[in-house]
């Protein structure tokens, strides 16, 4: 058996979100949990609690499992550090040591901050499709380009509601590029193409078309499905969205080419 060195023994370690928690807790017990309960009252994201013990209790109550109760800890810590100040001699190196932890956290699970427009940060899961989506779409729609991200939120998983929202605005961002697709003589070199228009696009569209999203009749394709088959298919629509906003940029992309190559 090879013997593996230090920094290989580092990065096997397996991630325990229990094992995570617990050591948030500990090092809020070094002085920062006694001053978050006391600048408690200045925290503007309280809503009506007074107390930060409860506040903390409520909050965790929502989880649905120990991953979730990690993230809505990580969060919370992450927005109420803000009311601390940065330079108190005595909490500065703890409060350093709090972040350093929660950013190993995110690295180790796979996700990221995401500040929304409203400068709230949320954790996202880390997809490359879905920030390579969002970058392109940021170019002309900001908001939309959040939305690409928060369909990851570790909090939206079950949430059909919240992902049927999203999916709807992506589709509304999309429509009035349909044509614009299916005119793309660089992506019909690439693509499958019937009566002049774009297989894989118009795919889509039927998809956002029948899986309940933008009509409600008795042909929609999911009414017999169950919850966790539509969540299914709608994470597997929001993966064919990305790929067609990546098309666009593919588009884009063949063109430079085409005017490089011909002079």
């Amino acid at each position: 058996m090879v013997r593996k060195n230090y920094f290989e023994i580092l990065d096997g370690m397996n991630f325990n979100p229990s094992t995570e928690f617990d050591n948030l807790r500990i090092l809020l017990s070094n002085g920062l949990l006694e001053e978050l309960n006391h600048k408690f009252l200045n925290y503007q994201n309280r809503r009506t609690f007074i107390d930060f013990g409860e506040f903390l209790e409520f909050c965790l109550s929502q989880a649905d499992n120990e991953l979730e109760k990690l993230f809505i800890f990580a969060e919370l810590l992450n927005d109420m550090l803000s009311i601390i100040n940065p330079n108190h001699h005595f909490l500065r190196d703890n409060v350093y040591a709090v972040r350093e932890n929660i950013n190993r956290i995110l690295d180790l699970s796979n996700h990221e901050f995401l500040t929304l427009e409203s400068g709230r940060q949320i954790i996202v899961e880390k997809n490359i499709y879905a920030s390579e989506a969002s970058q392109i779409i940021s170019e002309t729609s900001i908001q939309n380009a959040i939305k690409v991200l928060e369909y990851n939120h570790f909090a939206n998983k079950g949430d059909i509601q919240r992902k049927k929202e999203i999916l709807i605005t992506l589709a509304n961002y999309l429509e009035p590029l349909r044509k614009e697709l299916n005119n793309s003589e660089e992506l019909k070199e690439v693509f499958k193409v019937n009566n002049q228009k774009i297989i894989a696009f118009e795919k889509l569209f039927e998809m956002y078309n029948n899986f309940g999203l933008r009509h409600n009749n008795s042909n929609q394709y999911h009414l017999d499905l169950t919850d966790d088959e539509l969540e299914q298919w709608y994470d597997d629509i929001y993966t064919s969205t990305l790929f067609v906003i990546l098309s666009m940029d593919e588009s884009r992309i063949l063109s430079k080419l085409k005017t490089l190559r011909e002079g």
